[in-house]
This record gives structure tokens, sequence and C-alpha cells, in this order.
């Protein structure tokens, strides 16, 4: 990579430096597993830089490496045994809650995967529907579609959990 190439890739990780750990916490929920999959994508991407044919779409390119970084730890965290769920339980049978969460990450962990997805790069990375689609690879129409069909599974969701609270 040539000298101003290094600089270009540097400013464009500074200017997106938010956006991908929003994504990265969004997707993994894990500040450990966030930074590791921000630290794969940063090499992945400097390795591959002279690949990135119109470098004006550098900020969709990193977001699409980080979300393939981000599901590769997920399934690796798949096959790793985890300490028995009795070990983690209380006297009363219990279990700990040692991380509150917000109503949002709640709210996503119970989402469709691909609304999920959409969700977070829509409303926490604040892109526009044609960044999306650029990003996941799939027609603008399909974003608003799955769009629209979060906003209808989150009102639901929360419509359950407030029933379940009211009753």
């Amino acid at each position: 990579m040539k000298e101003e190439d290094k600089e270009i890739f540097i400013q464009n990780i500074n200017e997106n430096r938010l956006k991908m750990y929003k994504t990265a916490i969004a997707i993994l929920k894990n500040e450990e597993d966030a930074n590791d999959a921000i630290q794969d994508a940063l090499y992945s991407a400097y390795k591959n830089y002279d690949s990135l044919k119109e470098k004006s779409y550098f900020s969709t390119w990193i977001i699409r490496i980080l979300i393939n970084k981000c599901y590769d730890i997920i399934n690796k965290n798949k096959k790793i045994a985890y300490i028995d769920d009795s070990i983690t339980q209380n006297t009363t049978g219990q279990e700990d809650e040692y991380e509150v969460e917000s109503s949002l990450e709640w709210v996503l962990k119970q989402m469709d995967k691909d609304l999920k997805e959409i969700v977070v790069l829509y409303y926490y990375d604040e892109l526009s529907v044609t960044e999306i689609a650029n990003i996941l690879d799939i027609p603008q129409g399909t974003v608003k579609s799955r769009l629209s069909r979060a906003r209808e599974q989150i009102s639901k969701i929360i419509k359950k959990e407030e029933g379940e609270f009211n009753g």
C-alpha cells in the first residue's frame, strides 16, 4: 500500500470508528468480542484495501467486512462449551443478573436475525436504505420491507411485554 493510501485508510478508519463500534456491540453484545471483530475487520480491510475499486464506498465496505467478522465470532462461540448453568444460579434458584441490558438490546435479542441486522444498521449506525442495501448486497425494496417487518415485530414484542407487566 502506498504511503498516501495508508493516510487515507487511517482517515477513513477514524471517520468510521464509532459506527464500527456500535455495529459490533449491537451484534455481539460483548466488549471483548466486539473489539476482536473490529480488529479482524481492520486487518482484513488493510490487507485488501487495494481491491476496493471505488474508495468512496469505504464506509459500506468496512461495515460489510465487520458484520462478517461478527458472525464469524458468533459461529465460533457456538462451538465453545459453556460453563454449566447451575454454577450461575444463586440459592433461590434464580439466575443472577450481572449485566443490565437496555430495552433496545432486550428487544433486539428477541428479533429474527435478518430483521435485527437491518435495525442495527438503520438505527444504531444511522445508515440509509441505499447504504444498507449495498452492505448486505440485497435490493433496496428488501431493506424497506425488512424495516417495516422489524418495526411490526418490535411493536409486538413491546406490547407483549407491557401486557405481562400489566396483567
